[in-house]
């Protein structure tokens, strides 16, 4: 059974994997977002399922506009509820998120709301992603953001 100080520890970890993501993808860093996923599942849509960082990435790549060194997003994840198995050594969490942008001639607005349903594991020492389920509650104008779009 784990302990209460190794339980907010983990989850404290698996906040920072969560965020860390979000702070990669909004500073332009797809190489950096997709090693959080080097070893798992990633599916944004029932049609976009990738496993691994290089599909991860290449998914990422394709469709996103990058503006110099950014993409003009901030990604907010937030009512993250993280469970901890008692072993200790898996994990799962859910969170909302909501994605705005601002870049020159578009004004800053929400262009996507969502939720992320994560998988974790412990694996010497470390939290890392198992697998991230992405659900789209609400697209916004994409224009700016995706090439497709």
């Amino acid at each position: 059974m784990i302990s209460r100080e190794d339980r907010r520890e983990a989850e404290h970890q698996i906040a920072r994997l969560i965020y860390t993501y979000c702070h990669r993808l909004d500073g332009a860093d797809l190489e950096g977002a997709a090693s959080l996923f080097e070893n798992a599942r990633w599916q944004l849509s029932p049609e976009i399922v990738c496993h691994g960082k290089a599909e991860h990435l290449a998914a990422l790549k394709e469709p996103i506009i990058v503006y110099g060194d950014k993409l003009g997003t901030r990604h907010m994840v937030g009512n993250l509820i993280t469970d901890v198995a008692d072993d200790g050594l898996t994990a799962r969490s859910m969170s909302y998120v909501i994605s705005f942008q601002v870049v020159e001639g578009f004004p800053l607005q929400p262009i996507y709301q969502g939720r992320y349903e994560d998988t974790f594991a412990l694996t010497d020492g470390e939290w890392h992603f198992v697998s991230r389920t992405v659900h789209s509650d609400g697209i916004g104008d994409m224009s700016h953001h995706h090439k497709s779009a």
